[in-house]
């Protein structure tokens, strides 16, 4: 039924055109993450975040909104890390999760360009029984990693978020602040390992990676 489900999904937003990852590979990273591996984490990010881009931006057309979405799947994924080990097919389980996202933001948006894959699917994907405990789990960890962000201090905050929101590079940041490169790049290291502690003592362990990516 997945297979099926995915191959119609591929139809529909160019997923064809995607190389196909080794499963064995994929599974092998699934099984380490699952033990809380953040380096494991950290190889999977890099291999499928280039994917997942390309997959969401085939449905949602905006690069602030493919890159919320995405570090969301990856949140997601690292949150349900316990359930990682029964995958068996992690590379259409990860698309599956993207696909679901970015239905519920289109959804949302009320853009009725996404009714006929959502017909020809029989509806929006569904991920588990628990998808409900899992929303509210994943809702409150963003809520906190917000609350961290915007508790750094002043000149912190303000780079963090001329970086994540802006866009803008540290060399562009330094310029404008009238401080050295460095400066910009050792205050983005702080403010991420700030967040994170804030987050461990709320019971609450992310990989430093999608720390260091999440927007304000």
């Amino acid at each position: 039924m997945l297979s099926r489900k995915f191959n119609i999904l591929q139809r529909n937003t160019g997923l064809n055109k995607l190389e196909r990852n080794d499963i064995n590979t994929d599974r092998a990273l699934f099984s380490r993450i699952s033990e809380g591996d953040e380096k494991a984490f950290e190889e999977l990010f890099h291999i499928y975040m280039p994917q997942l881009y390309r997959i969401i931006y085939n449905l949602v057309p905006s690069e602030t909104t493919v890159k919320d979405l995405a570090q969301e799947v990856f949140l997601h994924l690292w949150l349900g890390r316990d359930k990682l080990s029964a995958i068996d097919e992690p590379q259409h389980w990860i698309f599956r999760i993207a696909y679901n996202r970015s239905f519920k933001y289109l959804k949302q948006q009320q853009l009725r360009k996404v009714e006929p894959v959502q017909s020809e699917l029989g509806g929006e994907y569904r991920l588990h029984a628990n998808e409900t405990e899992e929303a509210v789990n994943l809702s409150e960890t963003k809520r906190l990693i917000h609350q961290a962000i915007h508790e750094l201090p002043e000149q912190q905050h303000r780079i963090y978020q001329m970086n994540r929101v802006s866009g803008q590079k540290p060399a562009e940041i330094a310029a404008e602040l009238g401080i050295s490169i460095q400066a910009v790049r050792n205050s983005l290291t702080r403010s991420a390992k700030t967040i994170r502690e804030f987050l461990v003592g709320q019971g609450i362990e992310i990989p430093l990676i999608l720390i260091l990516l999440y927007p304000v």
